[in-house]
């Protein structure tokens, strides 16, 4: 398990949304509204622009080629190719990974985690201990779903379809990777290339026009709240539009 380090870790989290007016009923009025009700203020200081990025490789290389060469082991049990020194004093990585051993003072290689038991499953990225969700989708509960500042998402997962359309399905025999658990299917991962819903999404399926009455209605209700804004506020509420 590898993880980015000034990592966040909470099992729950709750936003209290109030009941919005007329003038409030656009997405970025709701988005308003939540990140006020999460403390986004202190919230900020701890998270620092961080994101989760689940990177799942059909027929990857064991720990012992990746990030635990273990070369003080047995043959057979340590790594057949070899180790690697890394930036960080006293830490290996195999051979094969020379960029990221270059790299190793701006992660942490999680390797305390044990399952408790032997079940084949998909654990710790999703388990009893995550609430059956995606470890991302707990971040991204706190986080929020996107960067205010960028429109990135805080929760992403890769799958080999990602980079390669005709590459194998994601494995679901041992758990679904993008389960949300009891956190809603707003805070699934972010999953790119054929197989996720980004490419249907993106398909316009209103005919135009009723499209266009949509925009219309959103621009008059955003124009709203913006004359019922005092002026200290209106900086604010156009990050939200942003983000909308």
């Amino acid at each position: 398990m590898l993880t980015f380090r000034d990592r966040t870790t909470s099992r729950r989290a709750f936003l209290q949304v109030g009941t919005l007016g007329l003038g409030g009923l656009s997405l970025p009025g709701m988005l308003a509204a939540q990140a006020n009700a999460a403390n986004p203020g202190e919230t900020a200081k701890l998270l620092k622009d961080k994101s989760v990025i689940f990177l799942f490789m059909h027929g990857g290389p064991s720990q012992t080629e990746t990030f635990d060469p273990k070369m003080t082991a047995p043959s057979g049990v340590r790594s057949i190719t070899g180790e690697i020194k890394t930036s960080l004093p006293g830490v290996t990585f195999g051979s094969t990974f020379e960029k990221l051993a270059q790299r190793a003072h701006r992660m942490t290689v999680v390797r305390s985690f044990k399952t408790g038991d032997g079940k084949h499953d998909i654990k710790p990225i999703v388990c009893d201990q995550t609430l059956g969700a995606n470890l991302g989708s707990m971040y991204a509960r706190i986080a929020g779903t996107n960067r205010a500042s960028t429109g990135m998402p805080t929760n992403v997962a890769l799958f080999p379809r990602a980079i390669e359309p005709k590459s194998k399905p994601r494995v679901t025999q041992f758990g679904k990777f993008d389960s949300t658990g009891k956190f809603g299917a707003a805070y699934a991962p972010f999953i790119p290339g054929a197989g996720g819903d980004l490419q249907e999404n993106m398909k316009l399926t209103l005919p135009k026009n009723r499209l266009g009455d949509r925009k219309a209605l959103l621009k008059k209700l955003d124009r709203l709240r913006h004359s019922l804004d005092v002026a200290a506020t209106v900086e604010g509420v156009d990050r939200f539009q942003l983000q909308a």
